[in-house]
């Protein structure tokens, strides 16, 4: 078996795959990232290991831990876990949604020169991004900044406790900031040029290569066999791609987790001049298998949206109950538009000011009202990601995956406002498994994900043409209530 871990916004997920892909079982430890004041984040990254070694224990009561042949990790992009030179944790990870770092990057903007930036990452610099983090840091906490050894990524984190080596994949790194996409290693000439030290970053390696095996210290700590290889990896977009079979330009994904994101591969190495031709929020970053890439948008709080609603409100209906109160609703929510701005945004405005809310609100709106507007909103804030993608690739079909395909009438109603064919995998649900896949794939087990099947069918949504035109219209109402409530 090939065991997939996931470290998630808002839980670890842990799963195993047999020799043929099919998911043998799943856990799920949940916990909560911490606030400590408006449009921050973070987590202690001890919190994630606790998690998996909690997570692997309920695994593996049912299950047999010496069949596992080969470990794959993946998590959220971004988030900054900062060693110190006895590889111990100095602060809690600024996470990937956290917004504190804006003066940061227009710093480091204004000194390279946007543009020259953008020709040295193939992207522009973001608050959610791992570098501004640090230099943020050496700002605000300059003892802690002191003390850095090395810098990594959240599944980066759990493969050090795991094997004991400092490294990373092309993936994850993509999204620190200082990464060279084009040519899939660190840039040396922006580490230099931002006074970094080139030797807090580890070595870079593709998804697939086998960084170092399970190690006696973690092998029993969560219960299995010492020397189990263990693989780079992948962050939880590309992990969530591989493992829904997105790896060509004929197929997308679009995601609905904490956040939400569109993505389409890229199976030639990019051309320069995209930079030219795309708004500057949209993401090109190395994909999980060799010689790929993808473009990606990214709308900061999707399903964190609903979340708020039902915390804020102090709703008793958990989600199903929640969403299907949006069923009776007619599409368009009564011309209810709620903009899901609620930790800034990032594509297509990069905006950590932005803020979330509902307009057009009358007496006769009820809860059925508010809830379809969230759902449309995220929707909506998607639709932008999509409008942007369709200039650098437009797949025949997406596949849709997150906590949005358990709902049949949010998975209809990101149909009808995107105006695409969505794929409802039946195969699989998410990041662990395409860690897991990694897995198999590093050890020559398969060669290709698409060689993973558990010959069970797709479900086909199709968009209502006529809720596509009503969608189309008040798409525009909501992209002018940016510009209506923008600082910018």
């Amino acid at each position: 078996m090939f065991l997939g871990i996931d470290i998630g916004s808002g839980g670890t997920k842990v799963i195993l795959l047999n020799k043929e892909g099919k998911m043998i079982e799943s856990c799920e430890v949940s916990y909560s990232f911490d606030v400590p004041k408006e449009g921050w984040t973070e987590h202690d990254p001890e919190e994630w290991w606790l998690a998996v070694k909690k997570a692997l224990k309920t695994l593996f009561i049912h299950n047999d831990p010496s069949f596992v042949e080969a470990i794959g990790v993946t998590g959220q992009m971004h988030s900054s876990v900062l060693l110190d030179a006895n590889g111990e944790v100095i602060r809690k990870a600024i996470l990937w949604n956290d917004q504190r770092t804006e003066r940061e990057c227009k710093e480091v903007l204004e000194t390279i020169g946007e543009e020259r930036f953008r020709s040295l990452t193939m992207n522009t610099l973001f608050p959610g991004f791992t570098l501004p983090k640090v230099i943020w840091l050496k700002r605000n906490e300059p003892e802690a900044y002191k003390r850095i050894a090395t810098i990594m990524m959240p599944k980066d984190f759990i493969n050090y406790k795991l094997t004991g080596v400092k490294a990373t994949d092309v993936t994850d790194a993509s999204g620190t900031g200082i990464f060279d996409v084009y040519n899939r290693k660190w840039n040396k000439d922006l580490i230099h040029e931002i006074e970094l030290n080139p030797e807090w970053f580890p070595p870079v390696y593709e998804s697939i290569d086998v960084i170092g095996k399970l190690g006696s210290t973690a092998a029993r700590a969560i219960g299995l066999k010492e020397g189990i290889p263990v693989v780079a990896g992948a962050a939880d977009n590309a992990a969530a791609a591989i493992g829904n079979g997105v790896f060509n330009e004929n197929k997308g994904l679009i995601s609905v987790g904490t956040s939400g994101v569109v993505l389409v591969p890229i199976n030639q190495r990019p051309d320069k001049e995209l930079l030219t031709k795309t708004n500057s929020s949209l993401h090109i970053f190395c994909h999980a298998l060799p010689n790929t890439w993808y473009a990606m948008g990214v709308t900061l709080t999707a399903g964190e949206s609903l979340k708020w609603f039902r915390k804020a409100f102090e709703l008793a209906e958990d989600y199903e109950d929640l969403i299907l109160k949006a069923r009776d609703v007619k599409a368009g929510a009564n011309g209810l538009i709620f903009t899901p701005y609620l930790s800034g945004e990032r594509t297509p405005h990069n905006d950590s000011a932005a803020r979330g809310g509902f307009n057009g609100m009358n007496l006769t709106h009820r809860k059925g009202d508010f809830v379809r507007a969230v759902l449309e909103g995220v929707s909506y804030s998607l639709k932008d990601c999509h409008e942007l993608i369709k200039n650098i690739a437009s797949p025949e079909s997406f596949v849709i995956t997150g906590g949005a395909i358990k709902s049949e009438i949010w998975s209809q109603i990101l149909s009808d406002v995107i105006g695409v064919k969505l794929k409802k995998s039946a195969r699989f649900e998410g990041p662990a498994i395409g860690a897991a896949i990694l897995a198999g794939m590093g050890i020559g087990h398969w060669r290709e994900p698409d060689e993973v099947t558990n010959g069970a069918d797709d479900v086909i949504i199709t968009p209502n043409a006529d809720h596509y035109l009503l969608y189309k219209e008040s798409f525009h109402k909501y992209q002018n209530l940016y510009k209506q409530l923008s600082s910018k």
